[in-house]
């Protein structure tokens, strides 16, 4: 008599879940919203997807204030009065960096050589990122106008770890996303670069860690960073005229 097996079968299941990369970066919208969340990037096999179909805008330094909605047209550069006799010069900048007509100037005598000149301007603006991964991002500079333009402006990008913009604090479960830890650190040039240099696409920061260092939220897990352009072509005179300096630059948050 022979005794069949019974009947048997394996089954077979491997639940799997993974969390990828993801950077999330937020200032401004295109209507000059603040603050917005316009780009949540996440990782996975090589591949970044953005699952936000927007682009984020830069906010003035310091503020949640727009960048476009606070230098409209009526903003320019720095000018100044020299050799003023019996004083000293006067500027338009009123702790701003741009002249705009909410400058006040003081009465002022006439000379032989009493002049009015442009100065350095810079204008400062901002983004935040917050990450649980290392990223790079790379910039590509652009002409509005005159390609020339670009090299009449230079960029220099800085991290601010934590601080309170706007009435928002950022930044107190966060760390600088780079082991150098200054504000410097994986900058990939160290003072100001011409926009001329940058219109092939260049990586200006490259970290090696995330922003989030401790459980927050999003604000508090995020870092800043900073973008100063400047403007500075030499003693302009009236005789020039008048002409606008203008570029766009698009920066990409990415995970390598």
């Amino acid at each position: 008599m022979w005794a069949l097996p019974p009947a048997m079968t394996d089954m077979v299941d491997r639940p799997h879940f993974r969390v990828d990369g993801v950077a999330i970066v937020w200032a401004a919208d295109s209507s000059d919203n603040t603050p917005i969340a316009s780009d949540f990037i996440v990782e996975s096999g090589g591949t970044n997807t953005d699952l936000i179909g927007t682009d984020v805008h830069t906010v003035v330094t310091g503020s949640l204030d727009a960048l476009n909605e606070t230098f409209a047209d009526g903003t320019g550069a720095t000018l100044r009065i020299q050799n003023v006799p019996g004083s000293g010069n006067q500027t338009t900048r009123q702790g701003d960096r741009f002249t705009s007509a909410t400058d006040v100037l003081n009465p002022f005598q006439i000379g032989t050589n009493t002049d009015v000149r442009t100065i350095r301007s810079d204008i400062l603006s901002s983004f935040y990122v917050a990450t649980n991964k290392a990223f790079n991002i790379d910039v590509v500079a652009s002409a509005i106008g005159d390609p020339a333009d670009l090299n009449l402006i230079r960029l220099r990008m800085r991290m601010t770890e934590s601080g309170n913009d706007g009435g928002l604090s950022f930044g107190s479960a966060a760390q600088l996303p780079h082991t150098g830890n200054s504000p410097a650190s994986g900058m990939q040039w160290g003072g100001f670069r011409r926009l001329s240099l940058l219109t092939g696409g260049s990586d200006i920061f490259r970290g090696n860690r995330r922003t989030a260092q401790t459980p927050g939220s999003i604000a508090d897990q995020s870092v800043r960073f900073d973008l100063d352009y400047r403007w500075n072509t030499g003693n302009i005179d009236l005789s020039d005229g008048t002409f606008d300096v203008e570029a766009e630059v698009v920066y990409t948050v990415y995970i390598p």
